[in-house]
């Protein structure tokens, strides 16, 4: 019944960890920095490619692309047509060029750092990014390592637990009892895992979020509720 718990809060940490990690990767790959040039570097092609230059020079930048104001109505025709047909009615085009930037997973921490520092290569019209999606990828990245964690601490408290039995251990299990311990123990912990699995099962219709955790961590967590059998083998036989 231990191991079967050790099984089952194991296999729910790795499965969260990884929905964590995953949904947090969707987010980061999603992320985009939005530079509107002002009215007086529109007209300017020479600057604009050394703008550009710039921006792929820095080196917390993963992508750089130039979004000019036609592709910018076309996406907006495409997006929203209704709103679209209403800027049509202004007569030119109001929309302004821009960059589309995509920062690099290390600059998200201190994006407003890395927009102080955009902000000094231009006279930009604005800066644009969704403050809510950096909100929640900074969270799932925090979480995520947050169950890493407790992770290890549990691989460690049993591993503990194991060595501090053998060194308090004075004379050996019976060598059936021992085999027949860590057989129970490994059962029980692939029962704990498996009904972590079932509860689990219905994510995968969410392809954004269901992610496995991967074989070599299951296969960890397995063998460290055979160990928990084995270490109780010993209480035993010392007890």
């Amino acid at each position: 019944m231990l191991a079967a718990a050790a099984g089952l809060a194991g296999e729910t940490l790795l499965f969260a960890e990884r929905h964590c990690s995953r949904l947090e990767a969707a987010l980061r790959e999603d992320f985009r920095v939005v530079l509107f040039l002002s009215a007086s570097l529109r007209s300017e092609e020479g600057r604009l490619k050394i703008l550009e230059e710039k921006l792929r020079a820095q080196p917390e930048v993963l992508e750089v692309r130039f979004i000019s104001a036609d592709e910018a109505l076309a996406v907006l025709k495409r997006n929203d047509p209704e709103l679209a047909e209403s800027v049509a009615l202004v007569g030119d085009n109001p929309l302004p060029a821009a960059f589309e930037v995509r920062p690099a997973p290390e600059a998200l921490t201190h994006l407003g750092f890395w927009l102080d520092g955009a902000r000094r290569l231009a006279d930009w019209s604005d800066m644009r990014y969704k403050s809510a999606q950096l909100h929640a990828l900074l969270r799932l990245r925090f979480y995520a390592h947050l169950l890493r964690t407790a992770l290890s601490a549990l691989l460690c408290l049993i591993a503990g637990l194991a060595l501090a039995l053998l060194a308090a251990a004075s004379r050996a299990p019976a060598a059936g009892r021992t085999r027949a311990l860590t057989a129970w123990a490994g059962l029980g912990g692939a029962c704990g895992m498996a009904f972590a699995v079932l509860i689990a099962l219905p994510l995968r219709r969410d392809e954004l979020l269901w992610a496995w955790p991967p074989l070599s961590a299951q296969a960890a967590l397995l063998a460290l509720c055979a160990c928990l059998g084995w270490s109780l083998s010993l209480w035993r036989a010392e007890s």
